[in-house]
């Protein structure tokens, strides 16, 4: 059974081996940027585990008044296409909740499943960065404004028409 957990300082570990299984060398994160992250964003980050075994993650933050960032979303290969990275975005969202009015994120030009995923929550892309990724690859500047920030929240479940939170 798949299970979605709040992420906490204490899972830095956890983060560090899934960012070794799921991205390349040069896509991974350093350890001391992942412990930032840790103590910094928990309170909007997941850890999915299937049982007690760590299958992906989402980390997000609030960087700025009223704007959230999805800094990093992965899910070990074998459990992608199972709508997992849905629910990761979605609980994440939840509990960003009220505190944001638009949420952000970067993604590679080349990543066309996350692209429609996140396309399909109500994410625009805004702006193309040239060489983001140390690969020198593009990426993506997608934003989400508040009304449809307002509508990714009750596709996901977690507020109502009149845009309360549940």
């Amino acid at each position: 059974m798949i299970k979605l957990v709040k992420c906490g300082e204490g899972d830095m570990d956890k983060i560090e081996g899934l960012e070794r299984r799921i991205f390349k060398p040069s896509e991974q994160y350093t350890l001391s940027f992942i412990s930032w992250l840790c103590r910094s964003c928990s309170r909007f980050s997941f850890i999915a585990y299937d049982g007690d075994k760590p299958i992906g993650y989402i980390i997000s933050c609030i960087d700025a008044p009223r704007q959230g960032h999805v800094v990093a979303v992965g899910l070990i290969k074998d459990y992608r296409g199972r709508g997992l990275g849905r629910k990761l975005m979605c609980a994440s969202m939840c509990s960003l909740g009220d505190s944001i009015d638009r949420i952000v994120l970067e993604v590679r030009v080349s990543n066309y499943v996350a692209q429609g995923l996140y396309r399909d929550l109500g994410f625009q892309v805004r702006d193309q960065i040239r060489s983001y990724y140390s690969d020198g690859e593009d990426a993506y500047y997608m934003v989400m404004e508040k009304d449809d920030y307002r509508n990714a929240l009750i596709k996901c479940g977690c507020a109502n028409r009149s845009g309360r939170n549940f």
